[in-house]
């Protein structure tokens, strides 16, 4: 990588770490009758039973311990807001059991706490429109967040996700978008049914110590944007294939201003693994910082429609192995 483009890509990077980890929370704007204040467990899961639309779930500092469903659905226009400081953590207690958050409604607004020592992180299960933001995952057995069946138009924004896969390396991702082919049965209903957790944007987050990918978006999922996040040992197990930062299998996807170190082989991979996929990504302005011997962007041979834009790269064995464009 040129000494300009680095301190370029270092320039946009440092305000985003800073940002990510002092940002200030943005909450919806709510009417006093609409918050609703939270001291532990108990209360916090009467709250998510009752919760409506339009309305704020407070929580104090304090340790949560459970497994939380937010099962309620808000709108567009009056989403359901659950906030809290850093120092209000989620919890299950155990690295071998549950989720500690389990969203199932539509239109959420996830703001400001901590997730930690859960089997899983965060799951989103048929959940539109949810946004996650400015939230520290970490300490989790398996992944850290994961858009699943049909999360729709989702985003994890200023947020930290780190220390995945402490029990299975191999399912440690730090954000796991869709499901693989394998396991649509189960989550679909059919094994030719694809998880549509479509439009899924993962945005200015630090994503660090991930046995398995940072972000895996899956076959069966298209249109998501994976942007100005920085990427700090990801994908640096080898276990059940995890060598990389970013594995893209979904369709259409953007990748851009990311910044990686630290993986097994690649920076971003595009794979086909289930024809029809792995197809028509757009991949630009990305940076490779130490520890990446492989490419910045490997891209299968079978896969479609591929863009990926001709840049120097500080990556071990260059850019692509694919043709770049101008």
């Amino acid at each position: 990588m040129s000494t300009r483009r680095t301190r370029v890509l270092a320039r946009a990077i440092l305000p985003l770490v800073a940002a990510v980890a002092f940002a200030s929370l943005t909450v919806p704007a709510a009417h006093a009758a609409d918050v609703v204040t939270v001291r532990d467990s108990a209360g916090l899961a009467r709250a998510l039973k009752a919760a409506r639309a339009g309305q704020t779930i407070s929580l104090a500092a304090g340790r949560y311990s459970g497994e939380f469903v937010a099962a309620a659905s808000g709108t567009a226009s009056a989403p359901v807001t659950l906030t809290g400081p850093r120092t209000a953590v989620l919890t299950t207690g155990s690295t071998g059991s549950g989720y500690a958050l389990h969203i199932t409604g539509d239109r959420w607004r996830v703001v400001g706490f901590s997730v930690r020592t859960a089997e899983k992180g965060i799951v989103l299960d048929g959940s539109v429109g949810t946004v996650l933001n400015s939230l520290d995952v970490g300490s989790i057995g398996h992944e850290g967040v994961h858009f699943r069946a049909n999360s729709s138009d989702g985003i994890l924004a200023n947020s930290l996700v780190h220390d995945t896969g402490l029990t299975k390396p191999q399912f440690g991702e730090g954000v796991y978008i869709g499901s693989a082919q394998s396991n649509w049965s189960g989550v679909t209903g059919s094994a030719t049914t694809p998880d549509r957790s479509d439009r899924v944007t993962v945005r200015n987050n630090v994503i660090s110590n991930t046995p398995a990918e940072g972000v895996d978006a899956k076959e069966g999922t298209t249109a998501g944007t994976i942007s100005s996040n920085r990427f700090v040992r990801t994908g640096f197990s080898g276990a059940n294939s995890a060598d990389s930062a970013i594995d893209l299998k979904g369709n259409a996807y953007s990748v851009s201003g990311n910044l990686v170190s630290g993986t097994k082989l690649d920076a971003i991979q595009v794979h086909t693994v289930l024809a029809g996929w792995g197809n028509r990504a757009r991949i630009a302005g990305n940076g490779v910082g130490n520890g990446v011997p492989g490419y910045e962007v490997r891209v299968q041979a079978t896969s479609v429609g591929t863009v990926v834009a001709c840049e120097p790269s500080a990556a071990g064995a260059g850019l692509t192995n694919a043709r770049c464009v101008p």
